[in-house]
Parts: C-alpha cells; structure tokens; sequence
C-alpha cells in the first residue's frame, strides 16, 4: 500500500471522527434547568431559626513526612465544614500513601 493511501485513510479517519464528535455534542445539549443535585425522599423540615454556633474545621491537609522540615510559610486555607456536617469520632489520617 503507499505511503499517500495511509495518509489518506488518516485524514478521512480523523474528519469523520471530528464530524461525529461534533453531531454528538451538539445533539446532546447541556439542559440549564436540570437541578444541581436531586431532591431528597424523606428530608427532615427545616428548624425555624439557625443558631450562631461555631463551625468545625480541621487541620491542614497535607503533613510532612517523617524527616522533612516543616514550610516556613504561613499554612494555606482550612477546610471549613457545613451547618450540618458533623465531625467523626475516627482519629485523622495522617498517612495516605500506597505501593
């Protein structure tokens, strides 16, 4: 086979799958008033006033490893939780890394 018959066969391999992408995505539109997330069964009423209390957070994210020295900048953002969001009772993973 020559070499411009496979450069060919690319090209129209390439345009027919650009062409089919395209009538895919357009023929699948994002639908703006789909909802974010779906209603809840069951959901418990909501309480008549929220109360002012603190909200938990943890610490950093990432903690160095045995032997490194720790930044000498200021630590980044903490995670704040939500209203609703409780904390576990587990102790916090300090160690993620596996082989």
């Amino acid at each position: 086979m020559p070499s411009w018959a496979l450069k060919l066969s690319a090209v129209f391999i390439t345009l027919f799958t650009l062409a089919g992408s395209f009538g895919y995505a357009s023929a699948h539109l994002k639908n703006p008033n789909a909802p974010l997330q779906p209603p809840v069964a069951g959901r418990p009423a909501a309480s008549g006033s929220p109360t002012a209390s603190p909200a938990p957070t943890i610490g950093p994210l990432l903690t160095p490893r045995p032997g490194q020295r720790q930044p000498s900048t200021t630590p980044g953002p903490r995670l704040t939780l939500a209203p609703g969001v409780q904390n576990a009772s587990l102790p916090p993973l300090t160690f993620t890394h596996t082989s």
